[in-house]
C-alpha cells in the first residue's frame, strides 16, 4: 500500500491542466479523480514536506506513468505548453467573450458560439426555458486565465466552466435552494445586477428591487434585457427608443412579466452573492443620476425623482 502512495498509478500518459490560483488541495483532488495519484490526502502531506506546495505551476502537462512523487513534483513546476493569459471582463455576454478569444487566435468564434449555444452534455445546467440564446450564458465565469497554445474551443470551455463551479460553491446552490429558484434564475437575476447597478454598494439594494418586483408581480423593466434581446447579446444600445420597448423578444422586460428566460451576461462574485442575498427593502423604483442611482418606494416619488434629476442636468 506505501508503495503505491509514493507512486503515481496511471498505467499510461496522462493529460493534467491546472487553472491558475488552483490550491494543492485542489490539484491534489484533481490528479486523484484523473487516476495520476492513488491518495489526494498523501501527497497533500508529502508536498508540504518537501515545502513544495507554492511551486506547483498553472498550465498543462503530460504525466508519464509509475513515476515517484519526486520527479511528479517537479513536472508540475514545468508547464510544456507555453498560454496565453486571457481576461474576462465581469458583464461580458458569451457573444463579447468570443470576440476576445478570437482576436488571440485562439478559437474560431463560430465552433465556439455553437457549443455555447448547445451546452455541454458532461456540464449540467437546468434551463428553465427554450427560448435562451446560448445554453452556457451566464456560466462562462470573468476571471483571468492562463489558456495553453493549441487548446481547442471545447477544451477553452471546459476550463472556464470549471471555474464557474469553483466559484458558484455548495453553499450557494443550498441558499438557491431556500429561496427556491433554480441556479440559472439566481444567474439570470445576477446578470440584471450586474448590467444595472453603477458600483458594488448598490448591488443588493437593485436586487431587493428586482425581487420585490416579482414577488408583486410587476414587470421588471430593465434595459439592459431589452438590448441584449434586440442585439442577440452581440452589441450595445446607448438610448432605447419607445419603438425598442415594443420589440417581442422573451427578453423584453418591458413587455413580459417575471425574469427573462436566462442571463444576459457573465456576472462576477458580487452579482451572484446580491442575487443569493438581496437587500430586503420597501423600494420598487430606482433612477441613474451621478454615478450611482436614486431608489422609491413609490412611483410617484419616483417621478419626482425622475424630475429633479433631469432639471440637474438641464442646468448644468
Amino acid at each position: 500500500m506505501y508503495n503505491n502512495l509514493t507512486v503515481t498509478v496511471n498505467t499510461q500518459e496522462s493529460s493534467l491542466y491546472i487553472v491558475a490560483g488552483s490550491g494543492l488541495k485542489e490539484i491534489s483532488s484533481q490528479l486523484e479523480d484523473k487516476k495520476i495519484i492513488s491518495s489526494a490526502e498523501y501527497f497533500i502531506l508529502y508536498t508540504k514536506l518537501k515545502g513544495q506546495e507554492n511551486k506547483i505551476q498553472a498550465g498543462k502537462f503530460k504525466i508519464p506513468p509509475n513515476i515517484n512523487l519526486d520527479t511528479l513534483l517537479k513536472k508540475l513546476q514545468d508547464p510544456e505548453q507555453e498560454y496565453i493569459k486571457i481576461t474576462i471582463p465581469e458583464g461580458y455576454t458569451v457573444y463579447q467573450i468570443a470576440e476576445i478569444l478570437e482576436k488571440n487566435n485562439l478559437i474560431n468564434k463560430e465552433k465556439f458560439l455553437e457549443i455555447a449555444t448547445k451546452g455541454i452534455s458532461d456540464f449540467d445546467i437546468d434551463i428553465d426555458s427554450d427560448n435562451i440564446l446560448y445554453k452556457l450564458e451566464g456560466y462562462l465565469f470573468p476571471d483571468t486565465y492562463y489558456i495553453p497554445n493549441g487548446f481547442k474551443e471545447k477544451e477553452i470551455i471546459d476550463v472556464i466552466l470549471k471555474r464557474f463551479d469553483e466559484v458558484f460553491t455548495d453553499k450557494n446552490r443550498e441558499r438557491a435552494k431556500e429561496l427556491g429558484l433554480s441556479i440559472n434564475k439566481i444567474l439570470t437575476i445576477a446578470s440584471l445586477i450586474e448590467k444595472e447597478a453603477a458600483n458594488d454598494s448598490e448591488r443588493k439594494t437593485i436586487a431587493g428591487v428586482i425581487y420585490n418586483r416579482l414577488e408583486n408581480n410587476m414587470l421588471l423593466q430593465i434595459d439592459a434585457s431589452v438590448i441584449y434581446g434586440i442585439t442577440k447579446g452581440e452589441g450595445h444600445i446607448s438610448r432605447l427608443l419607445y419603438k425598442d420597448l415594443e420589440s417581442n423578444s422573451v427578453y423584453n422586460t418591458y413587455k413580459y412579466k417575471g425574469l427573462p428566460p436566462g442571463p444576459i451576461a457573465s456576472s462576477g462574485i458580487s452579482s451572484i452573492e446580491a442575487a443569493l442575498y438581496p437587500e430586503e427593502h420597501g423600494y420598487f423604483y430606482y433612477v441613474f443620476d451621478n454615478n450611482k442611482h436614486v431608489f422609491s418606494k413609490t412611483y410617484k416619488e419616483h417621478l419626482k425623482n425622475v424630475a429633479s434629476i433631469r432639471n440637474k442636468q438641464n442646468k448644468n
